[in-house]
């Protein structure tokens, strides 16, 4: 089997070297075609997998490719985690909006926005070379991105996004239950989901009255999780909300606090790098690797690479992914991108019938849907119209004339990497 993986260069490559580890049995005589723009970095990360694979017995191999067709030709799957842009176009995504009164994220709103208007041309372009290979998508935002190859090419596509494994543990140390026994119905749009059914060793829990003997915790948020806000939120709906959704019930006052931060994500994560490469550059020249896990722990590639082998082998494995909805919504459209469980095999998901959305984030869920759509379509065709009607539809923001503005700074700031716009 081949595996194209496009960025292997990114920091996250630790992660996806130790799930293919953690299958390595099942994935004898692989072959990893790795491919980045960023030729130091994917130097770094393939001499790692290497030595990481020889070092554990692994029986796959490693080849480098500077230019994407070689590296997806004959692929049977193609990963791609990358981000287009870099850092920088991160902090521009999370800057620009912020200054004008919006949250600032790197998949939410118009910062998710302006990153789809990158993303989505290359995941295109990538689609052409991948003839009857799967693409198993990481790159963000990935409903927009799974959305726009689904309806605009002929490719096979999964969207993949692991906040639900870690959300599913926040809730597990939230309710006091055990993470590893429970199992979570996350059902909606990435970013956007929400989980009225909860079941430990298989049964199901009588989720409101937990939620009404849930003491809200003290402290405050961190990159990843903001627990006194869910829970709070939680108890207010009577069900359990995506981490992503402190966003948009708690819109402005996470623009003060961003605010008054003074850095954005991305410029924290600069700031990191250079010592976590340096770290990464060093153990990928012993004997037996045992890179930092600051970025590349393993939730994310083993995530990825079970998917993988989920459909390699027709493994019929119950994966939440991002994929077509064929009426598992019912709230939504057939031919939606949602994010819920699905069966995977070498048919690919198959995703189950989990009704309607619940009623109090029915509407919200419907209108992020929306935007999306037009978004997708705005990356695709380079229409300002369309983007501008985008941004209008999505709930952070309320007002043309700040969507003309975002916009307007947005395509300015990203020119170089926006060709489609010109």
């Amino acid at each position: 089997m081949k595996i194209a993986i496009i960025g292997a260069g990114s920091g996250y490559m630790p992660g996806v070297i130790r799930g293919v580890l953690h299958r390595a049995a099942d994935l004898a005589g692989t072959e990893l075609a790795c491919h980045d723009i960023d030729a130091a970095h994917l130097e770094v990360m393939t001499r790692l997998a290497t030595r990481m694979f020889a070092a554990r017995g692994a029986d796959v191999s490693v080849s480098v490719h500077h230019d994407l067709k070689p590296a997806v030709d004959g692929a049977d799957f193609v990963f791609t985690t990358f981000r287009p842009g870099g850092l920088a176009a991160r902090h521009l995504d999370e800057s620009i909006p912020l200054g004008h009164g919006v949250v600032g994220q790197e998949t939410a709103g118009p910062g998710g926005f302006l990153m789809a208007l990158r993303s989505v041309p290359v995941l295109l372009e990538v689609a052409e070379h991948a003839g009857d290979a799967w693409i198993v998508n990481y790159t963000n935002p990935t409903n927009i991105v799974t959305d726009a190859v689904t309806r605009h090419t002929g490719a096979r596509v999964i969207g993949l996004c692991d906040q639900n494994i870690g959300d599913t543990e926040m809730w597990a140390e939230l309710l006091g239950l055990p993470f590893d026994r429970l199992e979570a119905d996350w059902t909606g749009l990435n970013h956007a989901t929400w989980c009225e059914r909860l079941r430990l060793d298989g049964r199901e829990l009588d989720l409101p009255r937990l939620l009404d003997d849930l003491e809200v915790p003290g402290g405050g948020a961190t990159p990843w999780r903001d627990p006194a806000r869910m829970a709070e939120l939680a108890k207010a709906l009577g069900f359990l909300p995506n981490s992503y959704a402190k966003y948009y019930f708690f819109h402005d006052e996470v623009v003060a606090e961003l605010r008054a931060k003074g850095t954005t994500r991305a410029q924290d994560i600069q700031a990191m790098l250079p010592a976590y490469y340096e770290q990464v550059t060093a153990e990928s020249f012993k004997d037996d690797p045992d890179p930092s896990r600051e970025r590349g722990g393993g939730e994310h590639g083993e995530f990825a690479v079970d998917v993988i082998c989920a459909v390699a082998r027709d493994e019929g494995r119950r994966m939440i992914v991002n994929t077509r909805n064929n009426g598992a919504v019912a709230s939504l459209d057939p031919d939606a991108i949602v994010e819920v469980p699905a069966i995977v095999g070498r048919s690919g998901p198959v995703p189950l019938t989990m009704g309607e959305l619940p009623r109090p984030v029915r509407g919200l869920t419907r209108a992020i849907h929306e935007y999306e759509r037009l978004a997708a379509d705005a990356a695709v065709t380079g229409s300002r119209r369309t983007a501008l009607q985008a941004l209008m539809a999505h709930p952070f923001v309320r007002s043309k004339h700040t969507a003309e503005r975002i916009l307007d700074e947005g395509l300015a700031a990203h020119r170089a990497h926006l060709p489609q716009f010109r």
